[in-house]
């Protein structure tokens, strides 16, 4: 997969740009991919042990010295000339931080079938969000950290903020959970940033993708690549939450969220708040598959902290049913806003295919009520086959 990644980097219409591959101590012949792609910007690094996922990203990030950067995993892609937009946004804006929409790929290996599925979000326009409002909204539950200037997929930083950062807790990253971490240390070091509705980058889905593996149903005796990341020592998980009985993490992205908020405390100038039984409520209320699990995890948790957690729970069902009308909304509305492509008939192999028919998609700006047809004729054709 990282053949097809880096090509969407490196085919990107803009030469101020330095792509640096950091290689975990791999022995799947990473070097070779990135000795062999032929692009003078491209350099190649070795961390020359085995680290965890956050120590292998400071370790990247301690190569960027000036200017803007992202990060991509080895599944995922940029858009056609996402930098050049990028430059041209951020030079206009008056911002340090920059978060767009991102399409969705799903590799073969993840549909199980021989193409891969590409979506890709129909919206557009900009809008410059004040960065303690959108963190408080993620911490009540209204919106994702995807919605905040993580550096990630999607996310561009100036390499000041990451300083700034830096400065005040030692490093980067203090969470074993870096794409996470990132979206809260961030909102809490700057006032403001851009929200892009345009998507720059492809959030890939594959089954070698470690938080794909964690909150997918797991089948079979083979080790995933959650048990990997596992087994590696990592950041220990905030004192204050605990672990599974056998070690592993909570399944629940609020109870990520939280941890990395307690865990990027100082970096806030606003005053400390007790949040814990709130938070509790709304992972139990967003536990989703993984509900039993969660369940005896937050009753856990509660116990430790000497909390009710019979009005936690309650707390919980209510959330439950008012969210339930919402969360209806939010797919029908991802739906009409995303326009799906991949079949036999159309087959996607890789990220960078994904790429190119992404870039292709927005360029001819089919619009809602074109998706629309589309959906409501496949949704006939298919009743109609099965009357």
């Amino acid at each position: 997969m990282l053949g097809a990644a880096l090509r969407t980097v490196t085919c990107q219409d803009y030469d101020n740009l330095e792509i640096l591959v950091s290689d975990n101590f791999s022995n799947d012949g990473t070097e070779d991919v990135v000795r062999n792609c032929g692009d003078k910007r491209v350099k190649y690094l070795n961390t020359g042990r085995r680290m965890s996922m956050s120590h292998n990203w400071e370790f990247a990030l301690s190569h960027v010295h000036d200017g803007w950067v992202t990060i991509i995993g080895d599944d995922d892609g940029l858009l056609p000339n996402s930098i050049g937009k990028v430059n041209d946004i951020i030079r206009s804006a008056g911002v340090e931080a920059l978060r767009s929409r991102v399409c969705s790929y799903k590799w073969p290996s993840i549909t199980g079938t021989s193409y891969g599925r590409l979506g890709v979000p129909l919206q557009t326009g900009t809008e410059i969000r004040e960065s303690r409002r959108w963190l408080a909204r993620v911490l009540n539950g209204r919106a994702t950290y995807l919605e905040l200037p993580m550096l990630y997929n999607g996310g561009f930083v100036s390499n000041s903020v990451l300083n700034d950062i830096r400065s005040k807790t030692g490093s980067l990253y203090r969470s074993c959970i870096p794409d996470v971490y990132s979206a809260i240390s961030i909102s809490s070091v700057i006032d403001r940033y851009l929200f892009l509705e345009e998507p720059l980058a492809i959030n890939g889905a594959s089954k070698h993708s470690t938080g794909t593996s964690y909150f997918g149903k797991q089948n079979g005796s083979e080790a995933t690549p959650v048990d990997k990341f596992a087994s590696e020592p990592n950041i220990p998980f905030h004192e204050d939450l605990p672990l599974y009985a056998d070690g592993t993490y909570p399944a629940s992205i609020q109870a990520l969220v939280y941890e990395s908020y307690l865990q990027s405390r100082g970096l806030r100038p606003w005053p400390p708040q007790d949040i814990l039984a709130s938070q509790l409520a709304i992972i139990l209320a967003t536990s989703g598959q993984h509900e039993e699990r969660i369940r005896n995890w937050v009753k856990q948790c509660a116990m430790r902290h000497q909390l009710d957690f019979d009005g936690i729970e309650s707390c919980a069902r209510r959330l439950k049913r008012q969210t339930r009308i919402m969360s209806i909304w939010t797919s029908v509305s991802e739906t009409i806003n995303t326009w799906g492509i991949g079949s036999t008939d159309v087959p996607i192999d890789t990220v960078f295919e994904a790429s190119v028919a992404a870039g292709e998609i927005r360029d001819s700006n089919p619009g809602r009520l074109a998706n629309i047809r589309r959906l409501a004729k496949r949704a006939l054709q298919k009743w109609s086959g099965r009357s």
